[in-house]
């Protein structure tokens, strides 16, 4: 019988083996740290959008802008400081009447960890001030919200005012013309900063936070107030010019007529406080008519919202009129709205003497849609509306959804007067 033998049998020596193992060893390692690069990548991108997130909420995102311009100014622009703490920006940090947050964006994580810390799990350094940073990777990653804070908290606008024949006040009646702005206090609420023009008419206003402001110039003599929302931006070194309706300065006149109605036009009024009837819940705001009163509509992220077959009515002060000669031809309610599913209706209101006037009904869609009422005279006199009426009216609407899981909504509410 033939026998074989194993002894020259190839394979491999110890010392093969362990170079086999030293080179897997070296390609692991290498990978490793690849993979370790490739997700610290990661992390680092994740971590730069979300500060650029907290950045815009802070300040405000640029890109936001409706037919005015810029809408969106952030914290700053509705408090008028920047926040103490991250924390600021999705909760109240001290009942501020003038806090309209959460300022994150819908979608953004706002639990306490995923908010407050970078992809390492490590907390953003932020303490108020115009940088935001991140320390977990080993590094530090910087987010500069702005170059200097001044340039979101003491800006300057200039302007001139003149009658309708283009005559300054000069040194007779610069004293008459009041010039108020109504800015944001820095602590939660707000502060009026009263000012005159000079004898050509000219001023300025300084020290002035970004945003949207209130600015009211009212000759006081016949109380005809031009009010205009007056936005500022960062950095902002801009000039406007104002017209009264009224020939005041001209000829040494002034503090006689009012010059008649020398022009026609729509006046947009938003809600800016809480009227004598509030019944529809909120979602993502503070007090209900600041979930309505944005200029481009936010949609869902403030909203009020009804979830039942039943009507509930909400009604708001509106903001100040210019007092005109002019006769005011209508009075319109809109609104923005949309059901959830199957069933959402709405009703437009006006609020007049105290009692609740309710325009058409109007069955809602699952996409926002704007609806309207009209009313060509003061339901509650039966006469021609008069400026006074509009001064002490209030506006909202009637809303009603199907049930709990399937509410109606509304995003926004506004007044037009026709003249």
């Amino acid at each position: 019988m033939k026998k074989f033998s194993f002894n020259n049998q190839a394979g491999f020596s110890l010392i093969e083996l362990t170079i086999a193992l030293i080179i897997i060893s070296i390609l692991i390692g290498v990978a490793l740290q690849q993979m370790t690069s490739v997700m610290d990548d990661g992390r680092q991108i994740k971590t730069e959008r979300e500060m650029e997130i907290l950045a815009n909420s802070i300040v405000g995102n640029p890109d936001l802008t409706g037919n005015s311009g810029r809408t969106d100014f952030g914290y700053v622009g509705d408090v008028g400081s920047f926040p103490p703490n991250i924390s600021a920006l999705y909760t109240n940090p001290g009942g501020y009447a003038s806090w309209d947050g959460p300022y994150i964006p819908v979608g953004f994580v706002q639990d306490s960890t995923g908010l407050k810390t970078d992809e390492w799990g490590a907390a953003y350094n932020y303490s108020g001030g115009v940088t935001i940073s991140s320390t977990g990777s080993g590094t530090t990653i910087s987010k500069q919200i702005a170059r200097a804070a001044s340039d979101y908290l003491l800006n300057t606008v200039y302007g001139d005012i003149k009658d309708n024949s283009n005559f300054p006040p000069g040194n007779t009646y610069q004293d008459s013309v009041d010039i108020v702005i109504t800015i944001p206090n820095g602590a939660g609420g707000s502060q009026t900063k009263l000012y005159h023009p000079d004898s050509v008419g000219n001023f300025t206003l300084d020290s002035l936070p970004v945003g949207r402001h209130p600015l009211r110039i009212i000759y006081t003599p016949n109380v005809d107030t031009i009010f205009r929302y007056l936005t500022v931006y960062p950095r902002h070194k801009d000039s406007k010019s104002f017209r009264f309706f009224g020939s005041y300065f001209s000829g040494g006149g002034g503090g006689g007529g009012g010059g008649g109605c020398d022009s026609s036009g729509v006046l947009i009024l938003r809600p800016n406080g809480s009227g004598s009837i509030t019944s529809l819940s909120t979602a993502g705001c503070g007090s209900n008519w600041q979930c309505v009163s944005e200029v481009t509509s936010d949609e869902n992220a403030t909203r009020l919202e009804r979830a039942s077959n039943s009507y509930a009515t909400d009604v708001y002060a509106m903001e100040d009129i210019p007092f005109t000669d002019c006769d005011i031809l209508r009075v319109t309610v809109s609104y923005r709205a949309r059901k959830e599913k199957n069933t959402g209706a709405a009703m437009p209101v006006i609020y007049v003497a105290g009692v609740e006037y309710q325009g058409t009904e109007s069955s809602l869609t699952n996409s926002y849609s704007n609806y309207s009422y009209q009313w060509n005279s003061n339901p509650n006199s039966g006469s021609a509306w008069t400026w006074s009426d509009i001064v002490n009216l209030e506006a909202g609407l009637a809303l009603k959804g199907q049930n709990a899981s399937f509410p109606a909504y509304v995003t926004q509410v506004w007044l037009e007067i026709e003249y």
